[in-house]
């Protein structure tokens, strides 16, 4: 037994340890694979991906649900493995966070974990200020994730993150 770490590293649900191994795994499919530059392209530039003869529906639809079903699993696991108990309002406006976290780490798996990280520090903050009985008003320790998540996507507001060219916009194919 790892006095204090131990528990931190070696007692977590099974879909913790899955969603780390989903960073590097993301990070190589996106990077190193031929399905990955598809997305990328169809991303980027669908039309250019079209004229290659790569399937901008299919890899759409294929990206769109696997983004839905691995926010499922997060729910799930959020309600079932983490805290036993379902109940309303839930997340607490955390989707707002991931988000953030996407534009954070400007599309990059890596990044987005390093941000991950650092909005899940300050929630820790938040709650060890709470249980301390530190004198801050609780609505404000609530607060506290949502407004370094504004603080620091307003100070990366002068670094231009750009998203994906084709973001939002629907594709047709051109004759």
């Amino acid at each position: 037994k790892i006095p204090v770490v131990g528990v931190i590293f070696f007692q977590q649900n099974i879909l913790v340890y899955g969603a780390f191994a989903l960073v590097p795994i993301s990070w190589f499919i996106l990077n190193k694979t031929p399905l990955g530059l598809s997305i990328r392209a169809v991303g980027q530039h669908p039309e250019a991906a079209d004229s290659l003869g790569v399937n901008i529906v299919r890899i759409r639809y294929f990206t769109v649900i696997l983004g839905g079903m691995l926010s499922g699993i997060a729910g799930a696991s959020l309600s079932i493995a983490l805290l036993n108990v379902f109940q309303q309002n839930l997340t607490n406006g955390m989707g707002f966070i991931a988000v953030a976290l996407v534009y954070f780490g400007a599309w990059r798996p890596l990044s987005v974990l390093s941000g991950a990280l650092l909005f899940s520090t300050v929630n820790a903050i938040q709650i060890w200020i709470q249980v301390k009985g530190i004198n801050i008003p609780s609505d404000f320790t609530l607060m506290l994730p949502y407004i370094v998540t504004i603080v620091v996507l307003a100070a990366m507001a002068k670094r231009y993150v750009r998203p994906p060219k084709a973001l939002n916009k629907p594709f047709e194919r051109g004759e």
